[in-house]
């Protein structure tokens, strides 16, 4: 099984391992469990127990540091980058920084110390040896491979396409392996590559709106103006689809499609 066990993490983070299994019988974090009921914990259950002693070190009651890390916890979807947050003690107060916003989640007030993205080199080494541990394992699912290559994304760039291409290996009707594959070769130039994948997850997945919507990007990457639109078309749930539809629309001279799709993305964002 993928991940860390209580014994890693607290070597790592130089954490009690009580203080570990406290977190996690509080609902905090869910890690995975063994057939032997012992924890393993992910990439985003380290971020949220190295923020736990930076708090507790820096004075934050216990209550204060609960409240924070459901909050933490609720903004770390799978889906962006880890080093987008930033959170520390200020004065026995708790205070988060996402990208440019630096704000107390209680009083809306600010300040920071402890960077997300310091923590990156300290698990890159870890997320590294459960690469290797993984392929010397034939027990692994194609789900199992997918999420260690999300984990290698936030800490090792460069190892995660091997485990990408493992879990199509396993299962290629993976669409969102294809998808984050895809991604990756897309900024890496290989446009005709990120594209069969992009299709690839489509024809797993008809409905999968992100590989619709990153199609749409590749295929502006590419200077594909028309079947660009044609792949937003196909993600319209999310709002930025409508609004690089009515850009591509106003680029074309389609006017009315163009404030169409603004008003539509414009209702999105903000329904009241």
């Amino acid at each position: 099984m993928k991940g860390y066990s209580t014994r890693d993490i607290a070597e790592l983070l130089e954490l009690p391992p009580e203080l570990i299994r406290e977190i996690a019988r509080a609902g905090i974090i869910e890690p995975a469990r063994t057939p032997g009921n012992q924890y393993r914990f992910n990439f985003q259950d380290i971020i949220v127990l190295r923020t736990a002693k930076e708090l507790l070190q820096a004075g934050v009651r216990r209550a204060q540091i609960n409240n924070a890390l459901f909050k933490l916890k609720m903004k770390l979807p799978s889906n962006r980058p880890l080093t987008s947050l930033r959170i520390t003690g200020d004065g026995g107060a708790v205070v988060i920084r996402e990208e440019d916003q630096v704000y107390n989640p209680d009083s809306g007030q600010l300040h920071f110390n402890f960077a997300i993205a310091d923590l990156a080199g300290t698990v890159a080494p870890l997320a590294r040896q459960a690469a290797e541990a993984a392929s010397q394992s034939d027990q692994l699912t194609s789900d199992d491979w997918f999420d260690l290559g999300v984990d290698l994304e936030a800490v090792s760039p460069e190892d995660a396409p091997a485990a990408y291409l493992r879990a199509l290996e396993l299962d290629p009707y993976h669409s969102d392996a294809h998808v984050n594959i895809g991604r990756l070769l897309q900024e890496a130039g290989e446009y005709e590559t990120a594209e069969d994948h992009y299709n690839h997850a489509l024809t797993a997945e008809p409905d999968n709106v992100l590989a619709a919507f990153n199609l749409g990007t590749l295929f502006e990457d590419m200077g594909r103006i028309q079947d660009a639109i044609t792949a937003y078309k196909q993600a319209a749930n999310l709002a930025d689809a409508h609004y690089n539809l009515s850009r591509l629309y106003e680029l074309v001279g389609e006017h009315a499609e163009a404030l169409k799709h603004l008003k539509t993305y414009r209702s999105l964002i903000d329904p009241n």
